[in-house]
């Protein structure tokens, strides 16, 4: 277990000559020193007095020339994770995102994709870089760049953090947000953190300071300034949204995208589908009082799912179930009037209020359609991420959810289009739409054919066929259908759904666990 005396390196009169021959000055001279668990240490001096070649021979980059570095504390080798060193600039890798750039350590160390994924967008939250997890570093200012660099460092728990002059080309507000991102990063992984830098200011934020002049280090400790402690960061924050309060989010607030996710999806459509119907046919509230109601209860679930910190199934899919609800009664009442053909055998009236505006499925279609590209592309403009398990800002997660909510309206007109006008009935619509989804399955492993877009396109396509699928349990026989009705339709889809829920649930409760079983036998 670590603790406040744990010594993690030791330099005895380590020195370090760039060149052969007697006329090669060293860069660094006889430096003895010890860093220990907690520590903030800065390291000061002027450029070239040697204050980076012992950053880099502390962090095993560099050899000594003579002397010795041994780390008591830590493994030998410290590039196996234990040692994080933040170089200047940010050397972020061009060609991959940042979520992929703070991720890399992890996968070069061989750690499985998802995982280093996840543990990417912790770290990028705790550098409160959340939003910039879909960029590319071109995209990046200066300070967004060593944020995401400071990220990366944090992705492999470090017990040691070594920062070389991390402010010198940023302006001065730019470099305090940086010392406190080190801060925060250091908190986080519980490490000891060592800053050489030339700006008093800096270093005046650790607690103790050495200095470097011409190649030799003078220790000169400082107790801990009273009361003026750094500003910390908050753990897993994001910068405020138009004012409003600040969101928390850990780590992950949609589900992973698995085939157990696509069958909840057609599930809970489908039951969105017989649960729409429930209330507008068969106990007869009409479509205009059950959008009233049901658009309240998506309210209410979606504000749930908002204020959780961290994904959860029975917050998650409630919500799912809601957007296709109101997708059900929304896409009737655009599309129908209250003619006696979309009436029950035997029903004069449905409901109260008006029971359709009676534009047909082509007209809705487009209305929606049109609406649909709208939300993509105000998406698009506020720079969002359209891959969901990278949504972790509030924002993001609105757009989402809005995309979510005409995507299932659209995709009601689609299934009851294909069902009723298209002549193909519902089983042949439902035949249409699988083979559709299987053709873009085959896309994935087309290269140059992008997975956002195969999964926007799957997810719009599984409401109409969950929409046909709920018309062809609930329908009479004389239409093609199975005649389970609406309630006993919706009481099955119902358990299903719950019982996923209930697996995803106590399988991620299992995980947690042993994370934590995990990080409590290394620490």
């Amino acid at each position: 277990m670590t603790t406040a005396d744990t010594l993690l390196l030791r330099c005895q009169d380590a020195a370090r000559v760039p060149g052969p021959g007697p006329t090669a000055v060293a860069a660094v001279n006889s430096a003895t020193c010890e860093v220990h668990a907690g520590d903030r240490i800065a390291i000061t001096g002027p450029s070239g007095s040697g204050k980076s070649t012992l950053l880099h021979l502390m962090a095993d980059i560099l050899q000594p020339t003579a002397g010795e570095i041994s780390w008591p504390g830590l493994p030998r080798v410290p590039a196996r994770g234990q040692v994080g060193v933040v170089l200047p600039g940010h050397a972020l890798v061009p060609a991959l995102s940042v979520a992929e750039n703070a991720a890399l350590p992890l996968v070069l160390a061989g750690v499985p994709r998802e995982r280093a994924h996840l543990r990417a967008l912790h770290c990028l939250a705790v550098v409160a870089a959340a939003e910039l997890a879909h960029k590319m570093p071109a995209e990046l200012s200066g300070g967004q760049a060593k944020h995401v660099a400071i990220a990366r460092t944090l992705a492999t728990s470090p017990r040691l953090i070594l920062a070389d002059d991390p402010t010198c080309d940023l302006d001065r507000a730019t470099g305090r947000e940086v010392i406190d991102v080190l801060f925060a990063a250091a908190d986080e992984a519980g490490a000891a953190l060592v800053v050489a830098t030339r700006d008093p200011a800096v270093a005046d934020r650790l607690r103790k300071r050495w200095a470097m002049h011409e190649g030799r280090l003078h220790l000169r400790p400082r107790p801990p300034a009273p009361a003026k402690a750094a500003p910390r960061t908050p753990a897993l924050s994001l910068p405020e949204a138009d004012g409003a309060s600040k969101a928390q989010y850990i780590v992950r607030k949609l589900p992973e995208v698995t085939l157990a996710f696509w069958i909840m999806k057609i599930a809970a459509t489908t039951l969105g589908e017989t649960a729409g119907d429930l209330f507008a046919q068969t106990l007869r509230l009409g479509y205009f009082l059950t959008t009233i109601v049901l658009f309240l209860m998506f309210v209410v679930t979606l504000v749930v799912q908002l204020r959780a910190k961290r994904y959860n199934p029975f917050f998650y899919w409630p919500v799912i179930v809601s957007t296709s609800m109101v997708g059900t009664t929304v896409s009737d009442f655009m599309n129908r009037d209250a003619s006696s053909k979309y009436l029950a055998k035997g029903m004069t009236t449905l409901g109260w209020g008006p029971q359709g505006l009676g534009l047909g499925y082509p007209a809705g279609a487009a209305i929606l359609i049109s609406l649909l590209i709208a939300i993509f592309v105000a998406w698009k403009f506020t720079g969002q991420t359209f891959v969901i398990r990278d949504i972790v800002t509030f924002r993001g997660e609105a757009l989402f959810w809005s995309a979510i909510l005409v995507s299932n309206t659209l995709g009601t007109s689609m299934g009851d289009f294909l069902s009723d006008s298209s002549g193909l009935g519902y089983a042949g619509s439902a035949l249409l739409i699988t083979g559709v989804l299987l053709v873009l399955v085959i896309l994935i492993r087309v290269p140059f054919v992008p997975n956002v877009v195969l999964f926007w396109i799957a997810f719009v396509l599984t409401r109409p066929l969950g929409a046909t699928a709920g018309d062809f349990l609930t329908k009479p026989t004389t239409k093609g259908g199975l005649d389970l009705g609406t309630a006993g339709s919706s009481a099955v889809l119902l358990a299903i759904l719950f019982a996923f829920m209930a697996y995803g649930h106590f399988r991620d409760r299992a995980r947690g666990a042993e994370r934590e079983r995990i990080a409590a036998a290394r620490s």
